[in-house]
């Protein structure tokens, strides 16, 4: 097959945190379906070149600033896609449909209710996901993992939490999470369990994450999974992306990236090494391993979501007790 189909592709952000959107005209394929503003990268240009075109000639704009969100490869009978996606965060000028397409600004969380394109899935889940998932260490004691968990909300704040607890049974990881799912969602934090889909579910938990053991046990997607809004998985290298994306996940932990204290002299994969699975991954990917805060504009940078992380995240004890 030949070689893809790059298409430049803007999601354009103002600063009451909208996304700009366009209505596809009615006589094209997919017509009326919204879409985010972009276009074909002509042999010899280059991404940001193609992207001050597309953005000039739909909709009479400059772009000023813009960052790598996500990559997505599709394969048609006759020809193979890559959308090559940023986000524009600061444009000059006024958009307004240069080609007689209707415009509107939409918040992140409301896009899903609108009607797109199946490739454009994965972008709004790129623009839905925070920039940070905390995961939490491996304590025995749920109290002491409560107690870092309230110091971390208040610090940080984040969006997203993988609750982890190797240790503890069934039963007592149960319990733990009925206390750590209302606690963070009145902080707006959402959670994922490392743990059985079907608890998840039991637990109203808002997702799952599979981690590379549980991730090899499933031939397929499972029922379960379609009852939980969030789904992550680990991925150490392209056979577990694959996996990952057979099995539908919404996002993906690539590790690891750096060296980390609980694991030296581990092979890592370094920021080339992500870049590379990230951009395979048609998903949003998390750089994992040796993170911290000061990381997350260097993941994004390498088509990053953001970054995954214990120590480099959590307020409070982080050695097993």
């Amino acid at each position: 097959m030949s070689e893809p189909l790059r298409v430049a592709v803007a999601a354009i952000t103002n600063a009451r945190d909208e996304y700009l959107i366009a209505r596809r005209p009615a006589h094209v394929h997919q017509g009326g379906l919204w879409e985010f503003p972009g276009g074909k990268i002509e042999s010899g240009e280059s991404l940001a070149d193609a992207l001050r075109r597309e953005l000039r000639e739909e909709l009479d704009i400059t772009p000023l600033r813009h960052h790598p969100l996500i990559t997505l490869n599709h394969d048609y009978p006759d020809r193979r896609v890559c959308l090559e996606v940023v986000k524009v965060d600061r444009f000059e000028g006024e958009p307004r449909g240069m080609e007689g397409q209707p415009l509107r600004w939409v918040a992140a969380d409301h896009l899903h209710a609108l009607a797109f394109p199946a490739a454009n899935r994965a972008i709004i889940q790129a623009l839905t996901l925070p920039d940070r998932l905390l995961i939490t260490p491996d304590l025995r004691c749920p109290d002491t993992l409560l107690n870092g968990l309230h110091r971390t909300l208040e610090t940080a704040g984040p969006a997203l939490l993988q609750l982890r607890a190797p240790r503890l049974s069934r039963e007592a990881f149960a319990a733990l999470a009925e206390a750590v799912i209302p606690l963070c969602r009145s902080r707006g934090t959402r959670v994922v369990l490392n743990a059985d889909p079907e608890l998840a579910v039991s637990l109203g938990a808002d997702g799952v994450h599979l981690n590379a053991r549980r991730l090899a046990t499933l031939a397929g997607r499972p029922d379960v999974l379609d009852r939980l809004t969030l789904v992550g998985a680990s991925a150490h290298h392209r056979d577990e992306l694959a996996h990952a994306a057979r099995l539908g996940a919404h996002f993906v932990l690539v590790s690891p990236v750096a060296p980390t204290r609980t694991h030296p002299g581990t092979s890592v994969l370094g920021w080339p090494g992500f870049a590379a699975l990230a951009r395979e991954a048609g998903r949003p990917a998390y750089a994992l391993g040796g993170m911290t805060v000061d990381d997350i504009a260097t993941a994004r940078h390498h088509g990053g979501q953001g970054i995954a992380g214990i120590r480099g995240l959590w307020q409070g004890a982080t050695e097993a007790d």
